[in-house]
């Protein structure tokens, strides 16, 4: 497996500056293993859960033997929320099966290029199920009339939007001042 902790890997620090975004933070509590430094990094979400991520960057195909190994890893850490953040490519079959287990994954170039920061891409943030249902009570809508974002979607996989989330995405303009859309997270068809 890779080794996510080495100094100066710039996976390891973009990866902790996204879970910063997401509302996380480093959980400095989790006594590690040496081994375990070299594999995970641990976090606490806004709500206090755990969240375990592992970070590799291989030059050889990821696939489904390498993702048994790492969520029997998981698995054995007892933590329910797990992301999987590999560079390289990942076969379809390792994809599954990390859909499977409910792993999410992102792809490292996401992690790395800093995409939140470019200046062509708005403010995105997840409401939360209480925002949902006044957004929609407000607006006298249903959520399948909002406009639709795919879970494929860069932005939408970086700050970890799910099928049925709904996003809040503010634009700046120089004419309009600042203008708010809504969009609910759906899935890819095929």
């Amino acid at each position: 497996m890779g080794s996510p902790k080495a100094k100066g890997n710039p996976l390891i620090e973009k990866t902790r500056i996204l879970m910063k975004n997401r509302g996380c933070i480093e959980d400095e509590d989790k006594k590690l293993s040496e081994d375990e430094k070299n594999e995970f990094l641990y976090f606490k979400d806004a709500k206090g859960q755990s969240v375990i991520v592992h970070c590799t960057i291989k030059e050889d195909t990821i696939g489904v033997a390498y993702i048994r190994d790492l969520i029997k890893k998981f698995e054995k850490k007892k933590i329910k929320r797990r992301i999987f953040i590999g560079a390289g490519k990942v076969t379809r079959s390792a994809l599954n099966e990390l859909d499977d287990k409910n792993v999410e994954f992102i792809p490292a170039d996401l992690v790395l290029m800093d995409i939140l920061e470019h200046i062509y891409v708005p403010k995105h943030e997840i409401l939360s199920h209480h925002e949902k249902e006044q957004l929609l009570s407000q607006l006298q809508v249903t959520q399948s009339s909002l406009p639709n974002l795919l879970t494929s979607d860069p932005v939408a996989r970086i700050i970890g939007a799910k099928h049925g989330d709904v996003v809040k995405i503010t634009r700046k303009s120089q004419t309009a001042g600042e203008t708010v859309t809504y969009r609910l997270v759906v899935k890819d068809e095929g």
